[in-house]
């Protein structure tokens, strides 16, 4: 009985350490909120994070859901512990309310998405 015990507690040390350095994103915050925001105006929000892993984090890309929507991303690897940001830049061509989302991908299980949200007047 101590063995099998002893055994489980083993196990499952092994899947929390697996689990926490899978987790390599930690974001202030997902989500922007530009407001209203007048028509023809370009607008940018900068998503920080911090690599919480055991492992450097590359992001291969940013995949924006239209081409309003860019972002700019750091292109070397961030070392655990270390801060990055990606700059997501909406030109606001079309009135009214909009939702864009940035899917990051990166050398994770975890590919967050950002969202851009906000209302376009005249």
């Amino acid at each position: 009985m101590k063995k099998t015990i002893i055994l489980l507690f083993a196990c499952s040390m092994a899947l929390v350490s697996i689990a926490h350095t899978s987790l390599l994103f930690k974001w202030s915050s997902t989500q922007h909120d530009f407001g209203t925001i007048p028509q023809g105006k370009a607008v940018s929000h900068t998503f920080e994070f911090i690599n919480t892993g055991s492992e450097p984090l590359v992001i291969t890309g940013v995949k924006a859901s239209c081409g309003c929507t860019v972002a700019d991303y750091p292109k070397d690897p961030i070392a655990p512990g270390m801060n990055g940001h990606i700059k997501a830049s909406f030109d606001a061509g079309k009135l009214g309310t909009f939702v864009k989302t940035l899917l990051v991908e990166s050398n994770t299980s975890e590919n967050p998405a950002l969202t851009l949200k906000g209302f376009v007047v005249k």
